[in-house]
């Protein structure tokens, strides 16, 4: 996968992110750019997940990403 332009919505969310305590990102259950983008503006990491095959498999993909992330984009995330 290719880091080059995830840092879009982190870039976006900096100027505003000191008049709010809390921003909320909602994002698809996919791993695609937005998710991504979402991960490197995120403090941390909220993972809602049905107790099923799919979502066990899902969730281990997701936590890939997600240690990814932290080591090549935004070492301050966490879950």
């Amino acid at each position: 996968m290719k880091w080059a332009g995830k840092k879009t919505l982190a870039s976006l969310l900096e100027p505003i992110k000191q008049n709010y305590d809390y921003i909320i990102i909602d994002t698809n259950p996919s791993l695609g750019l937005l998710t991504i983008n979402a991960l490197a503006a995120s403090d941390s990491v909220l993972i809602p997940v049905n107790p099923q095959l799919w979502s066990a498999t899902g969730l281990t993909q997701l936590l890939r990403i997600i240690v990814k992330v932290k080591k090549r984009i935004n070492p301050r995330i966490s879950i």
